[in-house]
């Protein structure tokens, strides 16, 4: 009884480990007319809620994210979500995120 108790705990406790973080959702708006890559440096505070990026295709967000992250870009046109599989997080030695990249279609 004991092991099979065991079993389970250890089980248990792989599973807890393997979780993932929460997906970051992550808002910037650029010109209709724009398309490429982009930069933004993470962990700004009192960045606006909604990045805007500027000439050089850079810009800041408040946003520190943990895990995975999904952008929402907001062109005036339409809007469209960038899934985390295309979202690059570059993050310090101790895991701490950098700044993200993505490509805007």
């Amino acid at each position: 009884m004991k092991r099979s108790l065991r079993i389970a705990l250890v089980f248990s406790l792989s599973l807890v480990s393997c979780a993932k973080h929460p997906i970051t959702n992550v808002s910037v708006t650029v010109d209709d007319s724009f398309s490429g890559y982009f930069r933004l440096t993470t962990c700004i505070p009192g960045a606006a809620e909604l990045a805007v990026l500027n000439p050089t295709a850079e810009g800041i967000t408040s946003a520190c994210p943990s895990g995975d992250v999904e952008v929402t870009v907001i062109k005036p046109s339409k809007s469209f979500r960038i899934a985390p599989d295309n979202v690059h997080v570059r993050r310090s030695h101790d895991g701490s995120p950098v700044y993200l990249t993505a490509q805007i279609p």
